[in-house]
């Protein structure tokens, strides 16, 4: 295969061994690719066939960033020394300029360990890599790829990754785990005794998204409105908020908890959006609330959708464009052999 072309897989990569995947853009696409990411796939291609034969096996390229891309690989089974079967990912930089944003994206992947919403530094052994003038991140395989998000009709790749859609321990019954990805530009928070910083920007963000998915409009930026709503604290007055065009008379069919909720994220005053404490106790007594029957009083035509199933089916269908959930995935080993 030319140097410059690679097979990208649109699902994130292969079935993992021994278990089922559910279909998600299956389908392998060819594609140009940065040749400086090819260059570094090849590397690890040999690093992995100098000696590591029995250890590893490179797979191909997941993804390619402004400065470093991600390779997709294998660590093979041995008994010994003893080792399990799993994938992972190295992170390679394209030059030693770019070095420095790998460091400072291990240094704090490794003070995030054990995080469940950041991904995983892991570590291999042996490692190809540590005797080499520029070194690599060794990071967990989340196997159904990041998220995408609209701005203005474009696409611009998200920096979460989607995790299993229903992991163990209850938390994300319904909806899947997401993790952080993508710190080798982060910045530490200069100020460490502001406690509330970032919070309401991420209400805000929260509510804005909670907007696009009501409205099915993904401008990022709509031009805010004033609607007088019920606030934290007690009582109504009027908001200015970024949300304005859910406001009634507009989704006839939507929870007016959930109306209000979202157009008080999206204040225009920081001051005006509810705190996180707030928020939740909010937002777990919407979901204790209403139930089919809340909305079977009020005659809702959709009441009967009110229940796990359906709303897990949707939450899927919109994250991961499945069917429905009992759909049945990609066979185990439909993809072995394909390089």
């Amino acid at each position: 295969m030319a140097a410059n072309i690679s097979v990208k897989w649109n699902f994130g990569g292969p079935t993992p061994p021994g278990g089922r995947r559910r279909r998600r853009n299956v389908h392998r696409q060819v594609m140009e690719v940065d040749p400086r990411a090819s260059r570094e796939a090849e590397r690890v291609r040999r690093y992995f066939d100098d000696g590591y034969t029995s250890y590893y096996k490179y797979w191909g390229i997941i993804e390619t960033g402004k400065w470093g891309v991600a390779l997709l690989c294998r660590q093979k089974k041995r008994e010994k020394p003893k080792r399990e079967e799993r994938w992972f990912v190295v992170k390679r930089v394209f030059n030693e300029l770019m070095q420095d944003k790998l460091h400072k994206e291990i240094e704090i992947l490794k003070r995030l360990r054990g995080a469940p919403h950041i991904v995983q530094v892991l570590a291999i052994d042996p490692d190809p890599f540590e005797a080499l003038s520029r070194g690599a991140l060794i990071m967990e395989h989340v196997e159904n790829g990041t998220l995408w998000h609209g701005r203005t009709g474009g696409r611009k790749e998200s920096r979460f990754l989607i995790g299993d859609p229903k992991p163990p321990g209850g938390e994300h019954d319904l909806v899947p785990l997401l993790k952080l990805i993508d710190f080798g530009e982060a910045l530490y928070d200069p100020n460490p005794y502001v406690t509330d910083m970032g919070v309401k920007t991420n209400i805000f963000h929260i509510g804005r998204l909670m907007r696009m998915l009501i409205s099915l409009d993904t401008t990022w930026e709509l031009p805010p409105g004033e609607v007088t709503m019920p606030v934290q604290g007690g009582g109504e007055r009027a908001i200015s908020t970024a949300s304005a065009c859910i406001a009634k008379p507009n989704h006839p069919n939507l929870d007016d908890g959930l109306r209000n909720l979202v157009m008080l994220c999206t204040a225009v005053k920081v001051e005006d959006r509810p705190s996180l404490d707030w928020l939740w106790d909010t937002l777990m007594n919407l979901i204790f609330t209403r139930t089919p029957a809340y909305y079977a009083q009020r005659n809702f035509p959709w009441a009967q959708l009110e229940e796990d199933g359906p709303i897990q089916d949707l939450i899927h269908y919109i994250v991961y464009h499945y069917g429905p959930t009992n759909h049945e995935g990609i066979e185990a080993g439909e993809m072995d052999g394909i390089e």
